[in-house]
């Protein structure tokens, strides 16, 4: 089974995020915060990260950066969730794709179908 990290502060989001990726045969694990994003990471590896830009502790920003300057992980495809695409700062993280909130769940399921497959042929 295909495991994948959703990292987001708001409970709503991740309730919906984690029954359509169920629902498609995805493993989900959950964090809050980059922080317990970062921890997670450490313990399973997922398939990809869809990570909220905004949030308490650590940012999404700051999980990307420090993603993508360890080995272990940057490889790992980052799709960045963001409701303001304004403050987005492309300095020194790779986003492998954001996605606007509010999003349409098709095109969740279709980015995060199209990053594994592409991740996954390198």
């Amino acid at each position: 089974m295909t495991t994948l990290l959703v990292v987001d502060d708001d409970e709503a989001i991740v309730e919906v995020l984690c029954a359509i990726l169920e629902d498609e045969g995805y493993e989900v694990l959950t964090a809050r915060n980059g922080e317990e994003g970062l921890t997670l990471l450490a313990k399973k590896r997922p398939a990809a990260v869809l990570c909220d830009l905004m949030m308490p502790v650590l940012s999404g920003q700051e999980m990307c950066r420090r993603m993508q300057a360890n080995p272990r992980y940057d490889s790992i495809p980052f799709i960045l969730m963001s409701a303001v695409g304004s403050a987005i700062d492309h300095t020194n993280c790779h986003y492998s794709a954001i996605l606007n909130k509010p999003f349409d769940l098709n095109d969740v399921l279709t980015t995060v179908a199209r990053l594994i497959i592409s991740s996954s042929s390198r």
